[in-house]
């Protein structure tokens, strides 16, 4: 039997002793001090940052990349934090329209056997568009726009889907008194237990 030699040059295998033996060619790290950001950039930085006062300087650079989207925006370090779940621009629509940071947290239904999501969810994710989720949480009533008449008297409305619109079994033409009816409602749950 005859053993065939390679030919050319040999391949190193990895050394087995210590780490200062095994030295891997590895990119240094390069730090940037969390007071050289802004305070916007500091504000999207995690709350812990492990008791470092310095992050990795691509952590820094793309906070400061995200800083100047959120501040081109109107947001400020102080306005920022609530809104972190969308992107800066569906934030805005909603914070320039006095909408609630905490109407993020309601479920919204996406499919019938699905569970609900978080409309934070459902934003960030395009399954519904920050528009549409606007005038969901007028016609529930979870958001009240400025200048609005007074809140209308009877059961909160607490689902829509196709012609049912609200709690009342009316449909979105009587309980809106439009002239037509709007397009079907996707299904949205906001919901809240009465109080008895």
């Amino acid at each position: 039997m005859s053993v065939q030699r390679e030919t050319g040059p040999r391949r190193r295998r990895p050394a087995t002793g210590s780490a200062a033996d095994r030295q891997v060619a590895t990119p240094e790290i390069r730090w940037t001090s969390v007071d050289q950001l802004s305070e916007l950039a500091q504000a999207l930085l995690s709350e812990d940052l492990g008791g470092r006062e310095a992050v990795p300087r691509h952590v820094a650079e793309r906070v400061r990349t995200q800083a100047r989207a959120w501040a081109e925006h109107g947001f400020t370090a102080e306005t920022v934090r609530p809104w972190l779940d969308l992107p800066p621009a569906a934030a805005a629509y909603l914070a320039e329209r006095s909408v609630s940071p905490r109407v993020l947290e309601l479920p919204y239904q996406v499919s019938r056997p699905g569970a609900p999501v978080a409309l934070k969810v459902a934003i960030a994710s395009g399954l519904l568009a920050v528009e549409r989720a606007y005038d969901l949480l007028v016609a529930t009533g979870e958001h009240r726009p400025a200048g609005a008449g007074p809140a209308p008297v009877g059961p909160a409305p607490w689902l829509l889907s196709g012609e049912v619109f609200g709690g009342n079994g009316a449909t979105e033409q009587e309980a809106t008194g439009a002239a037509e009816p709007r397009r079907p409602v996707a299904q949205v749950i906001f919901s809240h237990p009465t109080e008895n």
